[in-house]
């Protein structure tokens, strides 16, 4: 049985808590560091800035988030720049054809919560400039955007200006934290392929930060992405998930025809509580000898962990020149 997997990880809060805590990349006792990413086959890994809460997640104020995001990103990017002999920003498709043509690891960046930006739009292009490629439209509190999984308000004028300006810079708008009325607002509206970079099955498991089979099927057909998130209470009601439950959201979304859909999005150092026996990026190559160990054929599972969203980032982003 194959022992290492490539993966494509469409969520982590890595790069804040690097941040945050004064931590060293390369080793650390959070749930990624680039030593435990060697022992995949390869890792390619969006890392989110959420920087809308303080260390006790209460909101910051507009200035305060801003502040707390460019201090985050600037000390991300030296840590690229110390590491650029085994990593590489990808902002295009060739960025990362190229990365992953010289064995090197890919990083991109995405926003959690425009708030950061006081989610106006005219502030987009400068968020493409600064290496953004996703962003979501909230986090869990509502904005001037839109209501979240918490609040359930729907996509308001100034979301709906935001969502079109993204998208025609090439932005990949993500719906993990939307409310369901914004969400169908969104897809009234939306002329590109629609990301959860990481969320799970309600029908499999019922919470308000899950997707009904109804929005899978929809995202699915606009030609999106949804990354399994491994945060316990997303993927069991009670008790601590198991890769079984994991299998069980997998399962569910593959019969509702996701194959090509399906991907990771871990949310890795933005959650507390993992799956029995994944406690940290490495054990990626657990989950997927697991899944083959269950009877999953051994293409599924690479379709999962890497294949289908290293397909959409280089379709995407073949488009995304859009304005910049």
């Amino acid at each position: 049985m194959r022992e290492k997997f490539p993966v494509f990880d469409l969520h982590c809060d890595t790069a804040v808590e690097l941040f945050q805590q004064k931590k060293d990349w390369r080793q650390n006792d959070l749930q990624l560091d680039l030593n435990r990413a060697d022992r995949l086959m390869s890792h390619i890994q969006v890392y989110a800035f959420c920087c809308v809460y303080d260390q006790n997640y209460e909101p910051l104020t507009r200035g305060e988030a801003e502040q707390k995001f460019i201090s985050a990103l600037m000390d991300f990017y030296d840590r690229l720049e110390r590491h650029k002999q085994t990593h590489r920003l990808c902002r295009c498709t060739e960025d990362l054809i190229q990365t992953v043509k010289e064995g090197k690891h890919a990083v991109f960046l995405s926003l959690e919560g425009p708030e950061v930006i006081g989610c106006d739009p005219g502030r987009l292009e400068e968020l493409k400039s600064l290496g953004i490629v996703m962003t979501t439209l909230t986090w869990n509190h509502r904005n001037l955007l839109a209501g979240s999984h918490a609040t359930g308000e729907g996509l308001t004028p100034e979301g709906k200006a935001f969502v079109r300006r993204a998208q025609e810079l090439g932005i990949v708008i993500d719906v993990s934290h939307l409310s369901e009325q914004a969400f169908w607002d969104l897809c009234d509206i939306t002329s590109a392929p629609i990301v959860a970079s990481h969320s799970n099955s309600r029908a499999v498991c019922n919470h308000s930060r899950n997707l009904t089979d109804k929005q899978f099927k929809t995202i699915c057909n606009f030609g999106g992405l949804v990354g399994l998130n491994l945060y316990s209470p997303f993927l069991r009601a009670e008790g601590r998930a198991d890769f079984g439950d994991v299998k069980r959201h997998i399962d569910h979304f593959l019969e509702l025809g996701g194959g090509h859909h399906l991907s990771l999005g871990g949310d890795l150092d933005g959650c507390d509580e993992l799956p029995v026996g994944f406690t940290g990026v490495d054990c990626y190559n657990d989950l997927g000898r697991y899944l083959m160990a269950q009877g999953m054929e051994e293409e599924q599972v690479l379709h999962i962990m890497n294949n289908n969203a290293a397909r959409f980032f280089i379709q995407h982003l073949q488009k995304s020149r859009v304005g910049g």
